[in-house]
Parts: C-alpha cells; structure tokens; sequence
C-alpha cells in the first residue's frame, strides 16, 4: 500500500515520529551507554524508521507482514526490558494496532495478531506483578484500551480508502457505460433514420409499381379505345362516341390515380403533421370525387411510429378509392385508435355494398402492405349497407423496432 493521499501522509509522519520519540523517553530510564537497554534502544530506532518505511511502501503483502513481526518482537522487548516503566509499552501496540489493522483485511491475519498481542499483555502484566506484587486491572484496562482504540481507527481508515477506491472504480465504470449508452443511442437514431428512408423508398417502390399496374393498365386501354374510336368514325359515329365516352373515364380514372401517386411521393419540404396530412388527402380526394370524408383521430399522433405512417396513409388512401371506385359510395368516415398495444384503424362508407366479397387489387395490396407489419385485415360487407374494412397493426413489435 503506498502513500496514495495527504492523509496517508501525515499518518507516516506522526507514527515514525512517535516510535522515535517514545524509543529516546526510555533512554532515560537507562545507566549510561554501557547499559545493554541502551544498546538496545539505539538499535531499535533505526529498525523502526527502516521497517516503518518499508510498510508505508509499495512492496508485497508478505514483506510488510514480515516488518510488523520486527515491530512487534522489538516493541515485546520493550515491555520485558523496561518494567519500571509500567504500562508505557503499549503506546508502542497502540501504534501498531493502528498500522496493522489500516494495511491488512485478512481477518485471520488480524486474529493472530490481536491473539499475540493478549497473550503478551498477559505475560508482561505478570512478570511485572512478579517483581512489584502489584497489579491494577483498571490500569490495564484503561491502557490496554488505547491499544484497542488504534486498531479501530487503523480499520475505519482502511475501510474509508476502499470505499474511496470502490466509487473511483464505480464512477469510472459509470463513466464508461454513459459513454456506450450515448454510442448505442447515437446508433439507434442513425438506424432510425435509415429504417425511415428504406420505408420511403419501399413505399414509392410500391407506388411506383400500382402507377405501373393501374395506370398503365387503363392508359394501354384507352390506346386500344382510341384506336376503335377512329375506326368506328366514319362506319358508325354514334358507336364511335360510345367509345370516346369510355376513353373519357378510362382519362379520367388514370389522372385521378396519378394524381393521388404523385402525391404520395411528393417531398414533405414543410413538415406537416401526420393528421394534417391525411387530412389534407382526404379533403383532396372528396373535392375530386365529390365523396363526403370524414376522418376521426383519437390519439395523439406521436404515438404512431413514423415508419409505420406511411403505410397508414396509403392504406386510407386506398380504402377511399375502393369506396368511391367499387361502391360508389357517397360518404366515407376514417376512425383510427390506438390503445397500449394496437392501432386500430376502421374505413367504412354507404356504399352498394356487396354480398359475396371477391377482393380485388386495392384489397389485395391494402391486406399485404398490413401484412408487412404482423397486423390483421378484415373486410364486412352487405347489399346496400356499405363496405367496412378493419385493419389491426400490433404497437409492441412496431415499437420494439424503430419508433419515431
């Protein structure tokens, strides 16, 4: 363990100080250089301060265990060679205690050592009674409870340091998942943002095949109307008309669907929010077709993923033109609810109604596109009371995706 802090510091300083200074107090109780407790002593100072520095270094457990030996076979000699100092040995235990239980958590290691200590205790505390006859067990206690007092502040420090380390490493490893949380966010809103551009392009791939299928389909049929039309002209102009009136619509359904493409794919530079967007289709397609629209939101749009919106617009889109194209129907309401785990959306319309549902290509595609996202599709239909599709998307495996 080294010297790591100030406090660690002046810990070092005040216990080197107080082993020499304590050392040089039992000069005086010697007789002069020729006493052997002087030689003794004069060893024992430079023992401590080499020991002392060896345990405040960075050295192997093993090491410092082997200095606190020295220690505290040199502090024993103190209490066996001074006994007329009395009970002044344990400040040097006192001293050690606090070292002991500040630089090893081993609670073994600890154990032996407060064991050595009792049992010394004992034995000076009887050899001195052996040479005095007196024995005071409230001076002992009182002493020996300084002993005591330095191994609870020795533990109380160490303990302080390694909690001081623990929430340096903690912070740390903190600090290092912080920064892997804003890496993994910062990627998630980069595939966020990629999964919205695929849906994009997905969707205008998708629009760009019906312009392909519906379109081109009527405008390869008005070619060939037209062609009869001029054939017809000078052999039959009243069928020659009948002709032209089918190119007419045959004119009038292909612009209407390019119309409603057109603007699907075009770019959203204003940002309009979602509801005012099929709002805004809605209101288009009932001043085209002279159909009454009405659309009811109950959610806040927020709660529908973004790239789930597309779809949905295309799918309202869609159910309006069946309604108008296959039902001929004079009004249209759009219901769309989300609740804690679906989205709920409900076209119905006063149309003809059928009896025996045969799908046709708006359907097909419109129960694919839902397809796409796990949700379910269903359609209810009856003569003369109109056509009600149903469609389900499921909120927890949208979200679990991408959420805008």
């Amino acid at each position: 363990m080294g010297i790591k802090s100030i406090s660690l510091f002046l810990f070092s300083l005040v216990r080197v100080a107080m082993l020499v200074i304590l050392s040089g107090y039992f000069l005086q109780m010697t007789n002069g250089i020729a006493d052997s407790r002087t030689i003794y002593i004069i060893l024992a100072i430079p023992l401590f301060i080499v020991s002392h520095f060896i345990q405040m270094a960075d050295v192997r457990e093993q090491t410092r265990i082997l200095c606190s030996s020295i220690d505290f076979i040199v502090i024993m000699g103190f209490g066996f060679l001074f006994s007329e100092s009395g009970y002044l040995y344990l400040i040097f235990f006192g001293v050690l205690s606090t070292t002991v239980f500040l630089l090893y958590d081993r609670k073994a290691l600890l154990g032996i050592f407060s064991g050595a200590f009792v049992a010394v205790w004992i034995l000076i505390s009887l050899r001195f009674y052996a040479q005095t006859g007196v024995f005071s067990l409230s001076s002992n206690i009182v002493n020996g409870m300084f002993v005591f007092y330095g191994a609870f502040v020795g533990s109380l420090i160490r303990n302080f340091h390694h909690a001081k380390e623990t929430i340096s490493a903690q912070y740390g490893q903190l600090n290092e998942s912080h920064e892997a949380l804003q890496a993994a966010h910062r990627q998630l809103r980069e595939y966020a943002e990629q999964v919205e551009q695929l849906t994009v392009i997905r969707e205008r791939n998708e629009i760009a095949r019906e312009i392909h299928d519906t379109v081109g389909h009527k405008m390869t049929a008005l070619v060939v109307q037209l062609q009869v039309a001029g054939e017809m002209v000078e052999r039959d102009a009243g069928k020659a008309k009948e002709v032209v009136a089918v190119c007419e619509q045959l004119t009038r359904d292909a612009l209407h669907e390019i119309r409603l493409s057109v603007r699907t794919l075009k770019e959203d530079n204003e940002k309009v929010s979602f509801h005012d967007d099929l709002q805004e289709l809605m209101d288009e397609f009932s001043s085209l077709t002279h159909m009454e629209t009405l659309l009811i939101l109950t959610v806040d749009v927020a709660m529908i993923p973004k790239a789930l919106q597309p779809t949905i617009k295309r799918i309202v889109q869609e159910g309006l033109t069946n309604a108008k194209k296959h039902g001929n129907a004079d009004a249209c309401i759009v219901k769309i609810h989300v609740d804690e785990e679906e989205i709920h959306i409900e076209i119905k319309d006063d149309g003809k109604g059928e009896k025996n549902i045969v799908p046709n290509f708006g359907l097909i595609n419109m129960k694919e596109r839902v397809a796409e996202h796990e949700g379910s599709f269903e359609i209810e239909s009856f003569e003369r009371e109109g056509f009600r599709i149903m469609i389900t998307f499921p909120l927890k495996k949208i979200s679990s995706g991408v959420m805008g």
